[in-house]
């Protein structure tokens, strides 16, 4: 071991002897089909000693840290290896300055060994690069390794920074556009009580508009961020006959709606429920664009909701028109991008089954009939159970 074994203000700071270090690289690399194994992967794989020293590294690491050899980062520490600007900050290097306390990266090889079992996390990471200073964002996964009874640490690497990256672009995108729009929705809205009669109809459609427009903006934000599981629930208790009379009023100036006629059930049950009102909107909204889509000229969409006899816990909320699914449609339908209307399209009914069951604890379903129609529908308990 090293003569600085006890500094640290976190992680054990011993290194193993030039000695040890040479004789664990040997006889890996004498392991039949080891080197030529690992190098077969496109993922980046590097295998640590008990003090978190690298003692090989696959063809993939090698390639993006610009190394040839495993030898040129033999007895570093990941943080070192990466040029983590921490990584110096202390005499015995990655994981035991102040600072990697806090790294998740350092963390996650710690629990592994601690545990002797698998361990995964990500890591946010400033590195140094030809003078200049970096975020990188990183993924890990370690898995314990006995070689001849010794243990040792396999870590797959994933570089998440690209994706990590577009997520703040796409966060920053909704967060500016949403509030320009919702800004002007708002100074139409002031605007509107003194402009004289003979306008103020027009007014009003612009301030609908700019209010669509700003729930069709809010729509794919939800979308992102459920796909990257980041949507949080609001849940509140919501009245169904409210519900599908607000989705209804939405859509019947939609663009869609043109000749064709949207109503609400006679028969619709009044229940109050508790869920997330947003996402519901946003699964009916998309069912019914998708039935007046489906709808000729003339066409009648009806949406209605009702209890199950058998299911009285249940409650049942429905669109539905008159057209015929066919037997390609019913099988793809809520694929995400499938679309009977061209290329783009699609990802309306996917979100439906995202929103409906994921999220809301639903069920989302169709029936379809040649004489019937076909029927949308999403089954919801009448209690959210997801934590509030």
């Amino acid at each position: 071991m090293t003569s600085h074994d006890a500094e640290t203000l976190h992680a054990p700071g011993e290194r193993c002897s030039d000695e040890v270090l040479k004789k664990q690289m040997d006889y890996l690399s004498e392991l039949p089909y080891f080197k030529q194994g690992l190098d077969a992967t496109k993922s980046m794989i590097l295998i640590l000693n008990t003090c978190r020293q690298a003692v090989f590294a696959n063809k993939a690491f090698l390639a993006t840290m610009n190394m040839q050899k495993s030898s040129e980062l033999a007895g570093q520490r990941p943080g070192e290896i990466i040029k983590c600007i921490n990584a110096c900050d202390a005499i015995n290097g990655c994981g035991t300055a102040e600072a990697c306390k806090y790294c998740n990266g350092v963390n996650t090889i710690l629990k592994a060994m601690e545990n002797n079992e698998e361990s995964s996390g990500e890591f946010s990471n400033i590195n140094t690069r030809n003078g200049y200073e970096q975020n990188v964002n990183l993924s890990i996964h370690v898995t314990p390794l006995e070689v001849n009874e010794e243990m040792f640490y396999v870590v797959t690497v994933n570089d998440n920074s690209g994706a990590v990256g577009k997520r703040l672009l796409e966060r920053t995108f909704f967060h500016d556009v949403i509030n320009t729009a919702g800004a002007l929705k708002g100074i139409v809205g002031l605007l509107k009580g003194d402009v004289p009669d003979i306008i103020k109809s027009e007014v009003e459609f612009v301030e609908e508009t700019f209010k669509s427009l700003v729930e069709e903006i809010q729509a794919q934000k939800y979308l992102m961020d459920a796909e990257n599981n980041e949507l949080a629930l609001e849940i509140t208790s919501v009245e169904t006959t409210d519900i599908l009379k607000s989705v209804n009023k939405l859509y019947e100036g939609h663009d869609v709606a043109v000749n064709k006629i949207i109503k609400l059930d006679s028969h619709c049950a009044s229940k109050n429920i508790r869920t997330d009102h947003r996402l519901l909107r946003r699964v009916l909204g998309n069912m019914i664009k998708n039935a007046l889509e489906a709808s000729d000229e003339g066409g009648v969409v009806t949406l209605g909701c009702s209890m199950e006899e058998d299911k009285r816990e249940l409650i049942t909320l429905w669109v539905h028109n008159d057209q015929y699914m066919d037997d390609r449609a019913q099988n793809l339908v809520f694929h995400r991008s499938f679309s009977t209307r061209g290329a783009g399209r699609g990802v309306g009914t996917y979100s439906m089954k995202l929103f409906g069951e994921i999220f809301l604890q639903g069920k989302v379903g169709f029936s379809t009939d040649k004489d019937k129609g076909t029927r949308f529908y999403i089954k919801l308990p009448l209690q959210q159970v997801a934590s509030e």
